[in-house]
């Protein structure tokens, strides 16, 4: 059963101070939940730090953090190498050797065989803690070496939002074994919702500006008026791109409820939609599924970059949403 922030810390103090911690803790549940707070929550009482920052912000001798890397978003298996060196190294006193793998499902195939031997093999003093949305596209012989702390996200799904529902209803239309032309309606669908997100974040900053241009013009000059025509202007477009990520998020999980499916697992994101999820998970192989979401996730980071959005989005949705093979 998910849990929430509080009560998983609760959780795992208890054990902390039972002096029964395990030295592998799986971290999961969807964008929001905390795991990375979690995370730090947690080597902030057992190696008695101050907790505060991000998971970067604790790297220390005792600490190393792994992230995906290379252009490829995969972990790779230098990078858990020298985690393993970390590991054998000797820990301060009444302090633990802490592996924090971010990510974790970017794992590589060659880094998750070398960090399954240490998962087998653990050093005395040491705590790996493996965080993911999407635990599933771990080995399972991976997850049978990790306890799981599943959380729930605070809010009731992800982008519980008008624009959130929209996508979702164009998803349940989506057929395990689309067309060419599938994916492009399904890219224009998803760029309208875009748009009608982005044209109402503006419409309403642009009268939060008016209003406040209203009260000021007598007792400003235009400079400051221009220069929070520009504040509002950024505000509008963080706020939609907030909402881009959200959506996206709702791609990667919608298939990742498909694998959810295939794996056997019964907590999904979205378990009001899991007829569709269900059915699309019957139409694909895990192998299918896995390439689908690793392809939103490219678009994701690429949406973060210079791409034109409409483009982009269109190569993804072809990749993802045609020619899906059954199995």
């Amino acid at each position: 059963m998910a849990l929430d922030l509080d009560s998983a810390f609760e959780y795992l103090n208890k054990s902390f101070s039972a002096r029964r911690l395990s030295h592998a803790y799986l971290i999961t549940g969807p964008a929001g939940s905390g795991k990375k707070e979690l995370a730090l929550r947690l080597i902030s009482l057992v190696n008695k730090i101050p907790q505060e920052g991000s998971l970067a912000d604790v790297v220390s001798e005792n600490v190393r953090l792994v992230q995906p890397e290379s252009k490829s978003r995969r972990i790779k298996v230098e990078q858990v190498r020298e985690l393993e060196e970390m590991f054998h190294q000797k820990a301060n006193k009444g302090s633990y050797k802490i592996g924090i793998i971010e990510d974790a499902e970017r794992l590589g195939e060659q880094a998750e065989n070398a960090f399954l031997k240490t998962l087998e093999e653990p050093p005395s003093n040491c705590l790996m803690l493996l965080i993911t949305a999407f635990p599933e596209q771990l080995l399972d012989t991976i997850l049978s070496r990790c306890i799981e702390v599943p959380l729930m996200k605070a809010s009731s799904n992800i982008a519980a939002n008008e624009y959130g529902d929209r996508l979702r209803d164009l998803l349940e239309w989506v057929r395990p074994a689309g067309e060419i032309s599938d994916a492009l309606k399904i890219a224009r669908a998803f760029s309208g919702i875009l748009k009608d997100a982005k044209e109402k974040s503006e419409k309403e900053e642009d009268k939060e500006r008016k209003l406040e241009s209203e009260s000021f013009a007598k007792t400003t000059d235009g400079r400051w008026l221009k220069d929070r025509e520009d504040y509002h202007k950024a505000i509008a477009q963080s706020r939609y791109l907030r909402i881009r990520a959200d959506l996206l998020e709702v791609l990667i999980s919608w298939f990742g409820d498909a694998l959810r499916h295939k794996k056997g697992y019964t907590r999904l994101d979205f378990s009001r939609h899991s007829e569709f999820t269900l059915n699309l998970s019957k139409g694909a192989s895990s192998e299918e599924l896995m390439k689908k979401m690793s392809s939103l996730e490219r678009l994701r980071d690429d949406l973060g970059t210079n791409v034109q959005e409409s483009l982009a989005i269109e190569v993804s949705f072809l990749e993802v949403f045609a020619n899906n093979k059954t199995g």
